[in-house]
């Protein structure tokens, strides 16, 4: 299941944005989210078993912030679950790193992916290949599609019959992705960058579109805004959501509190799925 997703650190407005555009071929999705009393996320599909498990991306109190980009499928566990644990449990990305790092030195292996990690002062990139692993970390801003580009692993993801056709359109998506990345300076710039067709609305646009049946399209799209005006210990937090394109679709921003209590997640359901 492709995807497109990113971070940006904006230091002027003491802020951090992750974002994620959610491609599926289902014309019709619901999310299931998971608000619990310290982290708050949206559920993932194990792209191999179609089951519900981990987080696809989602916040924690201190601020962290985590999603994640499909590469390739293989039959160890989906790196949902991973991205689950580092919000349940780490305080920053440095912390969160530790804690993968130590799962694939215990010999843990993981679907081929991406995980974008971001705190109130850095933000990184875990690119997952079994329990191989790369990393990127930057001050700014970081992206990626469905596929690597620290470690080797072009030649493998063209050659298979599931996502080799995927490559090429993948490249175009994180080259244009990173191009508008270079202008962000505003959260609703951001906004813009997901709505993105550059020269037209296809496979290979930021927010996709599909052009015949079985197509990929750009089924849910996320913001989440970090403001660490304040004590960086409690950030204000905002998860931004669309139903669809975000093109055509509008965000609903959800006030995110922690702790949370049973009257916080009810109403920030409501205001999800209104």
């Amino acid at each position: 299941m492709p995807s497109f997703s990113g971070a940006v650190i904006l230091p002027e407005l003491h802020k951090t944005l992750l974002f994620k555009n959610r491609d599926l071929v289902a014309e019709a999705h619901s999310d299931l989210i998971f608000y619990d009393v310290d982290c708050f996320g949206i559920r993932g599909i194990d792209a191999v078993t179609e089951e519900i498990v981990g987080l696809a991306i989602g916040v924690n109190r201190y601020g962290l912030v985590a999603a994640n980009t499909h590469v390739r499928n293989t039959i160890d566990p989906s790196y949902h679950i991973l991205t689950e644990q580092v919000l349940m449990f780490a305080k920053d990305a440095e912390d969160a790193l530790s804690m993968i790092i130590d799962q694939l030195k215990k010999g843990r292996t993981y679907q081929w992916g991406n995980l974008i990690l971001a705190d109130h002062d850095s933000m990184l990139v875990i690119e997952l290949e079994g329990s191989e692993h790369s990393i990127e970390w930057s001050e700014r801003k970081v992206l990626r599609t469905s596929h690597h580009i620290l470690l080797d692993t072009e030649d493998t993801v063209r050659a298979d019959i599931e996502t080799g056709t995927m490559f090429e359109t993948s490249v175009e998506r994180v080259e244009r992705g990173y191009d508008l990345l270079k202008q962000v300076k505003s959260v609703s710039d951001v906004f813009s960058l997901l709505k993105d067709h550059g020269d037209s609305e296809n496979q290979a646009s930021l927010c996709r579109h599909p052009n015949s049946t079985g197509e990929l399209s750009t089924a849910m799209s996320y913001v989440v805004e970090i403001d660490h005006a304040t004590e960086t210990t409690r950030p204000k937090i905002v998860f931004h959501v669309a139903q669809g394109n975000p093109c055509t679709s509008e965000y609903r921003a959800i006030p995110l509190v922690f702790p949370a209590d049973a009257e916080i997640v009810k109403r920030a359901t409501a205001i999800y799925f209104k």
